[in-house]
């Protein structure tokens, strides 16, 4: 919250002015800290980066690792060994399915966690774990099917558990920066990892009866595994019962978020007028459209990067799953400079504006250049220019979303339904338009300009209703509801500033 609107004007309050003058009080209440309290405050974050983030950046990559082997995997034979039809376009239907069952259990994951607790990421990590080591026992289509819808179920809930984890901990501004950063090392460092480990696996010797890609996904899962098993016993899940802080930490960690979330800190119960609220909002929409446009090429070069190297020389599939490593290194640097930007300035829009620019030249490029060299270093300018930009959709959604039942209904809708784009990747880069992928490469140029667009028209529209805000225009939400409720309206209160 930027801000608070103080009633105007003499004489006797109207019902509406007294409940945003005590909604004032409470905030105003919260966020004065002194000196000392400042200091307790710079502390309790030093703790919860310390203990929350390393682990969440750490599931997520495990999230994101096993989720891109398949591609790892195809170019070492998948296809080949599970006699995938290209006529029929086997290998792309079966990434799609993934993304279908991805999408549809994000809302019911994240409403499961915050009756359940934050274990409940844990407990996907051990399915999403399990699911990976059976995909190295694939013997055909229909398996690689099953196994797809299963990856997708379980990883769901993995990326919006996390975004709402982090919204429990951290202020509004801080949390594009925690957002962009293991959003920006799932990605990207499991591509430059799983490229390594891939081209290790792949060439090294068997393990029992299992051999060449099949190794891939029997030694990811593995690890997945016995991750998620130990994070069980180490994830946090609120403030106010956190074992890395202690009595007088808690508190001030409560308070700080009340400072900006009125009732964040309250135990609301789940109800469907919050949930239709958060599912209404055009606002979480319009982050939805943008999200969605991101993951057709960020999910694109996920799942197709180490096939589209490979047709930039004569590579072997090793040498084509090293050479993607470079890309996705220089892209974790960039898209943490991006976030710790968006941080600093307290602004997303714009940000995601200048990065995804560099994503779109990127992809002008891959059309219109012919020389391998080229084309190569085209990679780090689409991947790096686009892979910042979904996060900071997500942190800015999340930011202007409240009360908590709102958060974790808007963190689940902006990475489910924003699948779209990543049901359009698996058919963006098809083999038979290799190897200049024309109609892949000029639907990213579209998707990377229209979110230029997007972003500014969101900062716009931002500014609008902030000021329909401060002139009074909302005040009428507030009649005819008790303090209670009127704290319930969350991002709706007349009183509440989206954050730029």
């Amino acid at each position: 919250m930027s801000g608070t609107k103080t009633p105007s004007g003499s004489g006797e309050k109207t019902h509406s002015e007294l409940l945003e003058l005590e909604y004032a009080k409470e905030v105003l209440r919260s966020a004065e800290f002194t000196e000392e309290e400042k200091k307790v405050e710079a502390r309790v974050v030093r703790k919860i980066d310390m203990v929350v983030m390393p682990l969440v950046t750490l599931l997520f990559l495990l999230n994101f690792i096993d989720r891109a082997a398949v591609g790892n995997a195809n170019i070492a034979g998948l296809s080949k060994d599970l006699h995938l039809s290209t006529a029929r376009y086997d290998y792309n239907v079966a990434l799609m399915v993934f993304y279908i069952f991805y999408t549809i259990s994000e809302i019911p994951s994240n409403l499961i966690m915050k009756k359940v607790g934050s274990k409940w990421i844990s407990i996907l990590t051990i399915g999403f774990g399990i699911v990976t080591i059976s995909s190295a026992f694939m013997k055909n289509f229909a398996q690689f099917v099953v196994i797809r819808a299963l990856l997708g179920m379980f990883e769901g809930g993995g990326l919006p558990g996390i975004a709402f984890l982090l919204s429990r901990f951290y202020r509004r501004h801080e949390l594009v920066l925690r957002i962009g950063i293991f959003l920006a090392l799932g990605p990207s460092l499991s591509g430059a990892f799983g490229g390594l480990l891939a081209g290790a696996l792949v060439s090294g010797t068997t393990i029992g009866s299992v051999v060449g890609w099949r190794k891939i996904f029997l030694v990811e899962g593995i690890m997945t595994t016995g991750v998620g098993l130990l994070s069980m016993l180490i994830i946090p899940d609120k403030p106010d019962n956190a074992r890395f802080l202690n009595e007088e930490e808690r508190a001030i960690a409560i308070r700080r978020l009340a400072a900006e979330q009125l009732g964040a800190t309250k135990a609301e119960k789940t109800n469907s007028k919050i949930i239709k609220r958060a599912m209404t909002s055009l606002f979480t929409w319009l982050c939805v459209l943008g999200f969605g446009f991101m993951n057709i090429p960020v999910q694109g070069t996920g799942l197709f990067l180490p096939t589209i190297v490979k047709t930039l020389g004569t590579y072997s599939s090793v040498e084509a799953n090293l050479r993607t490593v470079p890309p996705y290194v220089v892209a974790t640097a960039w898209s943490i400079a991006v976030a710790y930007g968006c941080f600093k300035t307290r602004k997303h829009g714009y940000w995601i504006a200048g990065s995804v620019s560099l994503s779109c030249i990127g992809y002008i490029i891959f059309i219109t250049s012919r020389n391998n060299k080229v084309l190569y270093g085209a990679t780090f300018l689409t991947y790096s220019g686009a892979v910042p930009c979904g996060p900071i959709f997500l942190a800015w959604a999340t930011t202007n979303a409240a009360p908590e039942t709102a958060r974790a209904v808007t963190t689940a809708m902006v990475t489910g339904f924003a699948s779209y784009g990543s049901v359009v990747a698996t058919w963006a880069y098809l083999a038979k338009t290799a190897p200049r992928y024309v109609p892949g490469n000029t639907l990213n140029v579209a998707v990377t300009a229209a979110t230029v667009f997007l972003s500014l028209a969101m900062v716009a529209y931002i500014k609008w209703e902030n000021k329909q805000r401060e002139e009074g225009k909302r005040d009428h939400r507030l009649e005819g509801l008790s303090p209670d409720e009127a704290v319930q309206l969350g991002s709706q209160h007349p009183s509440f500033r989206y954050m730029l």
